[in-house]
Parts: structure tokens; C-alpha cells; sequence
């Protein structure tokens, strides 16, 4: 859990909590989820969010599944979905 002190919401001002949500990315086709993500989170409008830290670990990972999905399009496998999970 973040030990800092909870953040308010900048939508409803109210105060978020800590907890976990899944990242979902979608562009041109493309779609990565990212469960489980860390992240503040707003208990009215469900909206999060994310440490800095978090979103450099976020966008650093997106732009590598990006790059391979766009790698096996061009390839038109026959798989179109794939799961992978870091353990």
C-alpha cells in the first residue's frame, strides 16, 4: 500500500483509496490490458490514479507489447490473441 496521504479526485474532490484497477490500451486495432495495475482510485467515478513510477513502468511496457502486436500483424498470424504473464 502507498504510504502517502490519500490524493483527492479531480473530477469529484473526493478522497480516493488505495487499490488496484486493470490498464486497458486501445489504438488502431491494438488492445493491451494490463491487470492489476497499483493506483489510486476514485470511489465515486471509479477513475485512477497512478504513482509516477507506475505510469513510467506503464508506458515503458506499452510501447514494447505495442511494437510486438504491430510486429504480428504485419506477419497476419493465425492468432489474434495472446496471453502472457510475468511471474
Amino acid at each position: 500500500m502507498n504510504q502517502q496521504s490519500a490524493p483527492l479526485c479531480a473530477e469529484c474532490r473526493t478522497v480516493m483509496r488505495w487499490g488496484r484497477t486493470d490498464f486497458v490500451y486501445r489504438d488502431d486495432g491494438i488492445e493491451i490490458t494490463v491487470p492489476h495495475v497499483p493506483a489510486w482510485l476514485c470511489q465515486q467515478n471509479h477513475e485512477p490514479l497512478f504513482t509516477p513510477e507506475t505510469t513510467d513502468q506503464l508506458i515503458e511496457t506499452l510501447r514494447e507489447l505495442a511494437a510486438t502486436a504491430q510486429r504480428a500483424r504485419v506477419r497476419q498470424p493465425v492468432f489474434y490473441e495472446y496471453l502472457v504473464k510475468v511471474a
